[in-house]
């Protein structure tokens, strides 16, 4: 029996020191990655994203953070990366495949970009939404991603699929509202925004640009009566919110798919290497879930209003 436990003890030791040889080091790093399912170029690209956005106050938490890393479907080769300080969620990142054409071997070649990321308790697909709004039976705890509860993206709208006792619902996944129907069933709004409006991995954060506190359009209604601001680029976008501090964006009949009305208070500037600028317009009614997302994704799709403070 004696014999027997040393043999134990011995190939237990062996098996210890056999995975901790595989052990990633992330002694230089500010995070580590908890999924195994991504490409490489996913969780290099998220690392160091999240990297660069701790780098500013408002992501002080992303430092020494742990990122996990699910695929959003359906069929769009993209990623949602969780940023966790412990079990609790405290900001986002997306990430979306691109075909390029590589001319010189005549074949598409695929790069990953940023989205749309986001800081806040109140992450986009926080199963706490499921719960807190009322789409999970009374006591069941929701879950990231299941059979039941399924993440999709369209590249504009994240949602929920939400499918109990043979019925399907669909929940917008940032702030748990119900859609109106079948996002994959319904007309999306064309996408505006082009590859270079994206954050590659050579990208740098240069500045976040905070014009005002997050606040809540639908507090003072008063500006569905006003004039919409002329806003035709990007630049005039960027002029109008270092004047006027808070904007909202609307666009009527197609709001669900923005999640809007938005209340925009300010912009983050991202700089390549050959110091080309791109702008992501922080949006959110709330610090618990402020969102970063293009600039040019808003772009003619609709309304800018100043805010009637």
């Amino acid at each position: 029996m004696k014999l027997t436990k040393l043999g134990l003890t011995i190939l237990c030791m062996s098996m210890f020191c056999l995975f901790s040889s595989f052990a990633p080091s992330f002694a230089e790093q500010r995070s580590e990655v908890a999924a195994v399912s991504a490409p490489d170029q996913v969780t290099q690209l998220a690392e160091r994203t999240v990297k660069e956005l701790s780098k500013d106050s408002e992501f002080a938490l992303f430092n020494h953070s742990t990122l996990n890393i699910m695929p959003l479907g359906p069929g769009t080769h993209s990623y949602l990366v969780h940023v966790l300080q412990g079990e609790n969620i405290v900001g986002y990142v997306m990430i979306t495949a691109e075909q390029l054409q590589n001319e010189v071997k005549a074949t598409q070649d695929i790069t990953y970009l940023v989205t749309e990321y986001g800081v806040g308790s109140a992450s986009v697909f926080d199963p706490e939404l499921l719960s807190l709004h009322g789409h999970l039976p009374q006591g069941e705890k929701g879950t990231i991603d299941s059979a039941s509860y399924q993440m999709k993206s369209t590249g504009i709208l994240s949602y929920w699929v939400i499918q109990i006792a043979g019925n399907s619902t669909y929940v917008d996944a940032g702030n748990g509202d119900v859609l109106l129907g079948n996002p994959e069933e319904l007309d999306e709004p064309p996408a505006s925004e082009t590859f270079a409006a994206r954050i590659g991995g050579e990208h740098r954060l240069s500045n976040i640009q905070k014009t005002s506190l997050p606040f809540d359009p639908s507090e003072n209604l008063q500006w569905l009566v006003t004039t919409p601001v002329a806003i035709t680029s990007e630049s005039l976008l960027l002029q109008q919110l270092d004047s006027s501090k808070q904007l909202i964006f609307s666009s009527p009949g197609n709001n669900m798919w923005y999640s809007g009305p938005l209340a925009i208070s300010g912009y983050a500037t991202w700089t390549s290497p050959d110091m080309k600028n791109l702008h992501f317009v922080r949006i959110g009614t709330h610090p618990s879930q402020i969102r970063y997302i293009p600039a040019e994704r808003l772009l003619g799709k609709g309304h800018f209003y100043e805010s009637s403070k």
